[in-house]
């Protein structure tokens, strides 16, 4: 199988040459199950994998799958829309992080997801179907200690608590909070946690029911240890990246990168436009490859997204008339010309021998590749599977669920978050 993976030691079929793409996705799940390992040895508390925006554009069906593997059950995505596509293919217990729309609460049930409460109208609504349905459902309360987004208030909180435990049906399962500023402010973070502990103080006076308390994410959890409670909720860190500086007992692992084969070269005199509104024009004669990777795949969308290294890049651009870059090996090689909604054009001069068919690797931001591009995952050293249009290619055959597609070798992790069925009121 021609796959256009760049490390020749690595074994792959060789009949399926119906698995070939111009552009794709090289997911490592070694390195995953390192970064994995890494957190679990840094963590005082169980580990809640998040598994938003596709898995932080991992796909979010396979690593689910994969951290099932590893003895992990419980894991979170952002909406019901996350939930559903992840459910269609494996059946972990997700714990859905914003509130579900009323016309949504149907599929919470049909289902088994763990929803967020921030409003007594979701708790009411949600108790009549159940009730209906004569289904338990267990869920979680947001609350706001500052970031001033989704959750309720604290001094709201009570009536919300109040209305869950007077619902037949429903059971109150954890409480948890999102930090604003953990990954630069430290005051500010220790006094949203503080709001949230001196909630549980509170409640534990005249309810001491047993729950899930959560605050921790990738940044708190690096930032302050004290906020890892009963649960920590890692996106980030996971797929090898990091808010903040990491000290040297850390060694995470690169999980991801694009691949784009050269689609065409050609040679451009001097003078000659390249692409959209010839705002690029060759001043000496210049080899020009192309790859089918455009915006609409996230090209030119900067890994980093942090205002203070957009400006920086943006300027870069302005002052030095720098060009975003791709790269062939450890060799970068600028981009060159507007880049298209499909289609981008690189500066090939530095390299004269490289031809068509040849893979460039595209730095690009995760969460915002698309979800179009093949997904494929190394596990063992070794070409395991592709994910692609919702379906999975597995030991040559194509299917929708990834049954099989991992079997568990190992006892659960250390730091791994419980199993399903002792998740708090169930």
């Amino acid at each position: 199988m021609a796959t256009g993976l760049s490390n020749s030691s690595v074994a792959t079929p060789q009949k399926e040459r119906s698995l070939t793409w111009s552009t794709w996705i090289e997911v490592n799940l070694d390195a995953l199950g390192h970064n994995l390992q890494e957190i679990e040895q840094h963590s005082h508390s169980p580990i809640l994998p998040i598994l938003k925006a596709d898995a932080y554009g991992h796909g979010a069906p396979v690593v689910a799958a994969f951290l099932q593997s590893l003895g992990y059950h419980f894991m979170a995505v952002s909406t019901v829309e996350e939930a559903l596509s992840i459910l269609e293919c494996t059946k972990p217990t997700l714990l859905v992080l914003t509130p579900p729309s009323l016309e949504q609460l149907p599929l919470v049930l049909q289902h088994g997801i763990i929803p967020t409460i921030t409003s007594p109208r979701l708790v009411v609504e949600l108790g009549k179907l159940a009730q209906q349905k004569r289904q338990k459902v267990v869920v979680h309360l947001k609350i706001d200690t500052g970031l001033g987004r989704l959750g309720v208030a604290p001094k709201d909180a009570w009536e919300i608590i109040r209305l869950i435990k007077n619902t037949p049906y429903l059971s109150l399962g954890g409480i948890f909070t999102h930090f604003s500023e953990a990954f630069k402010n430290s005051s500010f973070t220790k006094t949203q946690l503080n709001r949230l502990l001196e909630f549980r103080t509170q409640l534990s006076k005249t309810d001491p029911v047993q729950l899930l308390w959560h605050a921790a994410n990738s940044a708190a959890f690096l930032s302050l240890p004290a906020s890892h409670l009963d649960l920590v909720r890692i996106g980030t860190l996971l797929y090898g990246q990091t808010p903040l500086p990491l000290d040297p007992t850390w060694h995470l692992q690169e999980t991801w990168r694009v691949k784009a084969r050269l689609l065409q070269i050609r040679t451009l005199p001097k003078g000659h436009g390249v692409g959209y509104g010839r705002d690029y024009r060759a001043r000496k004669a210049i080899r020009v490859g192309v790859i089918a990777l455009g915006f609409c795949h996230g090209v030119e969308l900067e890994p980093q997204g942090t205002p203070k290294h957009q400006l920086k890049v943006a300027l870069g651009r302005l002052i030095h008339a720098q060009h975003p870059k791709v790269f062939y090996q450890d060799q970068s090689l600028p981009l060159i010309g507007r880049i298209g909604m499909g289609l981008s054009c690189v500066d090939l001069n530095s390299v004269p021998e490289l031809d068509v068919g040849q893979e460039l690797t595209v730095p690009m931001r995760r969460v915002t590749a698309s979800a179009h591009l093949p997904r494929l995952y190394y596990y063992q050293e070794r070409l395991h599977c592709v994910f692609w249009n919702s379906k999975f290619y597995y030991k040559g055959q194509w299917r929708t669920n990834s049954r099989g597609l991992f079997l568990t070798k190992f006892p659960p992790h250390r730091g791994s978050s419980p199993e399903p069925h002792t998740l708090v009121g169930q």
